[in-house]
């Protein structure tokens, strides 16, 4: 399958535009599916040169985009076929933002579900993780909004209220990377929190984790978070409208959720879960229940392809 790679910057949108309008002419493309508001523009602007492809817009962010990109919305997306929104708080923020809310449709994120838990140890050893070590991980981009200076603030609390061993593997790689590792060395946590860098075998990590968290200041819905929940391990999130959809469902709750910002708060909910194994347990077996409910990627593509048609 071929695959075009151009610039998105605004200076050079009406360029990009046409070189996916041509690539799109050459190959015969019908749909043209954006994930992020730059993309989304770039494929609209190429109907101009191209008119045969409708354009598909998926939101996965929640900050406000500000006036310009209301103004930038408010014309562009009413010319979307769609807009797929993954969460309720993703397609509020889509409308806030000033995407035509008639385009708006909701498909949350989806999976391939595992047909039971697969607990493996084995990735341990090359993170430096003690079999008898309780631990927590998290993938995430070293960007502000991940919150991952705020996740060493809670594992120094947690630290403070428990003498059992555990270690807290960060997972990713980014501009904050430095800046995370100096915060550890000032904190002492040298011992505790495990700066992984960018990874390749995420499923055998969550495998031998006891818990995985997810301290992001805004986020539509992870899906670091489903994968996680999909290998049966329970959840530590920010009370993000998208996570706590995912954590904390009314009849399948597989996690606990904590303030962004309270440090205190979020150790506490670490603690919890750490000391609590019977909680543990039943959260575990409600992660893959729900990701088998809700979040089965057979679903998700039955309703993208529905959006397409």
């Amino acid at each position: 399958m071929e695959s075009l790679r151009f610039d998105i910057s605004a200076s050079r949108a009406l360029k990009s535009a046409k070189e996916l309008a041509a690539f799109c002419r050459e190959h015969e493309i019908d749909v043209i599916h954006a994930q992020y508001p730059a993309e989304n523009i770039v494929a609209l602007l190429s109907k101009r040169y191209y008119p045969r492809p409708n354009v598909v817009y998926t939101g996965h962010l929640t900050v406000d985009g500000g006036a310009k990109w209301r103004i930038i919305n408010r014309v562009f997306t009413p010319k979307d076929k769609a807009v797929i929104a993954v969460c309720g708080s993703g397609r509020d923020a889509l409308i806030r933002n000033g995407v035509c809310p008639e385009r708006v449709t909701l498909i949350p994120n989806g999976v391939e579900p595992n047909e039971g838990p697969r607990r493996d140890l084995s990735a341990r050893a090359s993170l430096g993780v003690g079999e008898d070590e309780f631990m927590i991980s998290c993938f995430a981009r070293y960007s502000p909004e991940k919150g991952l200076g705020f996740l060493v603030d809670a594992a120094a609390k947690l630290r403070s209220l428990t003498d059992r061993p555990f270690k807290c593997v960060i997972c990713g790689d980014g501009e904050l990377f430095g800046e995370v590792e100096a915060q550890i060395t000032r904190l002492g946590l040298e011992s505790r929190v495990v700066q992984a860098g960018y990874r390749t075998d995420t499923a055998e990590i969550l495998r031998a984790s006891d818990l995985y968290v997810n301290s992001s200041s805004s986020e539509a819905m992870s899906f670091a978070l489903l994968e996680a929940m999909n290998e049966a391990v329970p959840l530590v999130v920010t009370e993000l409208e998208g996570s706590c959809e995912l954590a904390l469902d009314e009849d399948l709750p597989c996690g606990l959720a904590a303030p962004y910002g309270d440090a205190d708060a979020f150790a506490a909910a670490m603690l919890r879960l750490l000391e609590d194994g019977e909680l543990r347990r039943r959260y575990s077996e409600n992660a893959l229940a729900r990701v088998k409910r809700d979040y089965d990627i057979e679903k998700l593509a039955q309703k993208v392809l529905e959006t397409y048609k």
